[in-house]
């Protein structure tokens, strides 16, 4: 799927996961499906100037919203469809950061760089609460990062990390 309505859609699948409540609802009282929706809509105009006129008053309002949950997504980062946040509180990701497709990113996590250097995660990715994930570091498909891990060195496909610095752990099943 490519162009917004197909990332959309990717998007709201993953973050729907089994709740079945109408998309309106969700939108209106969960604040994760408000900040990757106003992410994704953002993202695909934001090199356009007269749609970032037109989307002021929704670029406002992303701005309000990641501001009162300490989400500090920037809207020029480049995130493959399927992005899932989860609950929303504190993470931060890096401008120049690069995601791959089916990314869940817990809360408290960081994705930032070191100097010049900047991370780059692979599709299907699970990124437990409390990660930190800094520098030149490449993040393989069908990761699994545990909850808390410090990652500084590059991580193999198919792998669960974990620990602070983290470690491999085993092969994914």
């Amino acid at each position: 799927m490519s162009g917004l309505s197909g990332k959309l859609k990717a998007d709201i699948k993953q973050l729907r996961g089994k709740d079945r409540k109408p998309l309106p609802v969700l939108f209106l009282t969960k604040k994760n499906y408000r900040i990757v929706i106003l992410y994704r809509i953002l993202n695909h105009f934001h090199k356009s100037t007269l749609a970032s006129l037109l989307l002021l008053p929704l670029s406002l309002y992303y701005r309000l919203m990641t501001n009162r949950y300490c989400v500090d997504l920037p809207v020029d980062t480049p995130i493959g469809e399927g992005l899932r946040l989860n609950h929303c509180y504190c993470v931060v990701v890096n401008r120049k950061a690069i995601i791959g497709n089916n990314v869940y990113i817990g809360h408290s996590v960081t994705i930032g760089s070191n100097g010049d250097r900047y991370p780059v995660i692979g599709n299907n990715v699970l990124i437990a609460p409390g990660c930190l994930i800094i520098g030149d570091v490449k993040i393989g498909d069908n990761v699994i990062i545990g909850a808390g891990s410090l990652v500084v060195k590059d991580v193999e496909a198919n792998s669960i990390i974990g620990g602070h610095p983290s470690k491999f752990l085993r092969v994914k099943e």
